[in-house]
C-alpha cells in the first residue's frame, strides 16, 4: 500500500486526490539542498518531503553540501544573527560568500530548493533555474548587517516560504512571492510510530532507565539554544519534590554544527553525579528516539530560541503531556493549559513539571488535546498540498 494511501485508511485525512489534482507536476525535477543529511528538524523535514514527492511522480534529489568546516562555523553563526543573538564582521561575511562560490550544486532540475540559508549564496549563480528559499526559524529580529547582507540573495528566489508572516522582516516588491507553510511530521515514519511496550523496555533497560519512575525527557540537537544545562536545572528542583523522578536529553551531534559536541560534553559535566540524568547521543536511532518518546511520563523542550519546534509536534503526537518555553513557533503547537503547559524560565519549567508529576488527569488531558491538534493541523498531507501549489505557481 502507498503511503498516502495508508495516512488515508489510518487516519482519514482525504489524501486520494493529491495525485489527480497535482497530475501536472509529474516528473517535475526537484532538487533540495540542506547543510546536513541528519540532526535537525530540517533535514527530517527534507528527508520526509522527499519520500512522499517521489510517491507523487515527482523526480527528487537531496543534496547536501561538501563544504570546508569554516564554512559551516560562520553558517552556524550566521544561523544565530538571524534570530538576533549575535553580529557577524563584514570580515565573516565575505568569507562566507567566498567559501559560498565555490560550493558545487545539482542543478540538473526544473527548481531548486534551498532549505535555509547554507546555499543561498552558491544558488544565486544559476539564474536559469527557477529557486525556492525556505526559511525554517524567525528572522523577524535577525542582526541589521546581517539581514542586508542575506536579503539580496532570497530576492533573487523565484519564492520564499517562511512559517508565518511575522518571522521575517520586511523584503521590498517581494511581497507576491512570499508564501507562509507550517512544518509537519509524517504520522508513518519510525520515529512517529508507536513503540511497544516491550520496545519501550528493551530502549529503557539499554540506558538504565526505571520504568516504573517518573521519565521526564527532551529531544533536540544539542545546542546551547535548547538550554540542556538549564533543563538540568530545572530537573534539580524538581527532584526536591520528586526524588525518584529521571530526567534523560536525548539527541543529535548535527553534523554541521561545530559547536554540537561541545554543548554534549558541557551537558555531560553539568549532570556529573546524579544518577537520575541521562545524557544520550542518538545520531540515526529513530526507533530508540519513539520508544523513550512513547515510555516518557512528560517530555520537555526548555529553548531559548525556537523556530517551529517539531520535536513538540512529535511529542503532541504520542499523546504526551508538554512543558515548552514561549518563544519562537512553541505557542503555535501550545496553547497553555490546553495542549500543553509553557514555562518562561527555569523556574516556571520546574514548576509546571511538578504540576503534571502531581494532577494525572490534567497529564492525560493535555495529552489528549495536543494529539488531535497534530491529527487536525500538523501532518504531512497538509503540508505536501500546500508545496505543491506553490511550485505550480512557480512554474507558471
Amino acid at each position: 500500500m502507498a503511503r498516502l494511501e495508508e495516512i488515508q485508511e489510518k487516519f482519514g485525512l482525504g489524501t486520494s486526490g493529491l495525485k489527480e489534482d497535482f497530475s501536472s507536476l509529474k516528473g517535475l525535477k526537484l532538487t533540495m539542498i540542506t547543510a546536513s543529511s541528519y540532526g535537525s528538524g530540517v533535514s527530517e523535514s527534507a528527508k520526509t518531503l522527499q519520500d512522499y514527492f517521489r510517491e507523487l511522480g515527482l523526480k527528487v534529489s537531496w543534496q547536501t553540501i561538501e563544504a570546508p568546516q569554516e564554512f559551516f562555523e560562520i553558517s552556524k553563526k550566521i544561523s544565530n544573527s538571524l534570530i538576533g543573538l549575535v553580529d557577524l564582521t563584514s570580515a565573516e561575511l565575505k568569507k562566507f560568500k567566498d567559501l559560498s562560490s565555490q560550493i558545487k550544486l545539482d542543478t540538473d532540475c526544473d527548481i531548486l530548493y534551498l532549505h535555509d540559508h547554507p546555499a543561498l549564496i552558491a544558488a544565486s549563480f544559476f539564474t536559469h533555474i527557477p529557486k525556492i528559499y525556505r526559511c525554517h526559524f524567525d528572522i523577524s529580529r535577525a542582526s541589521l548587517n546581517t539581514w542586508q547582507f542575506i536579503k539580496p540573495y532570497i530576492k533573487k528566489c523565484d519564492g520564499a516560504i517562511f512559517t508565518l508572516p511575522n518571522f521575517h522582516r520586511e523584503i521590498e516588491k517581494f511581497k507576491n512571492k512570499i508564501a507562509y507553510v507550517l512544518p509537519s511530521i509524517d504520522p508513518l515514519s519510525v520515529k512517529n510510530t508507536f513503540a511497544t511496550e516491550q520496545d519501550v523496555k528493551e530502549v529503557f533497560n539499554k540506558y538504565q532507565i526505571t520504568l516504573d519512575k517518573p521519565v521526564i525527557l527532551q529531544v533536540s540537537r544539542f545546542d546551547r539554544l535548547k538550554d540542556p544545562c538549564g533543563l538540568i536545572e530545572a530537573f534539580n528542583l524538581v527532584q526536591k519534590d520528586f526524588p525518584s523522578a529521571q530526567l534523560v536529553i536525548a539527541g543529535a551531534l548535527a553534523p554541521d554544527d561545530t559547536n554540537a559536541e561541545a554543548v554534549y560534553r558541557e551537558a555531560l559535566a553539568k549532570a556529573q553525579g546524579n544518577k537520575n540524568i541521562k545524557i544520550l547521543s542518538l545520531n540515526k536511532q529513530d526507533a530508540q528516539i519513539s520508544a523513550l518518546q512513547s515510555g516518557a511520563t512528560i517530555i520537555v523542550q526548555k529553548s531559548l530560541a525556537e523556530s517551529f519546534g517539531l520535536a513538540i509536534t512529535e511529542a503532541l503526537w504520542k499523546a504526551k503531556p508538554v512543558v515548552a518555553s514561549k518563544v519562537g513557533g512553541i505557542p503555535l503547537q501550545i496553547t497553555d493549559r490546553k495542549t500543553g503547559l509553557l514555562c518562561t524560565d527555569i523556574k516556571t519549567c520546574a514548576e509546571n513539571i511538578l504540576r503534571l508529576l502531581k494532577d494525572k488527569a490534567l497529564a492525560l488531558r493535555l495529552g489528549k488535546n495536543g494529539h488531535n491538534l497534530v491529527k487536525e493541523k500538523f501532518l504531512i498531507t497538509r503540508e505536501l498540498k500546500e508545496h505543491l501549489k506553490i511550485f505550480k505557481k512557480i512554474l507558471q
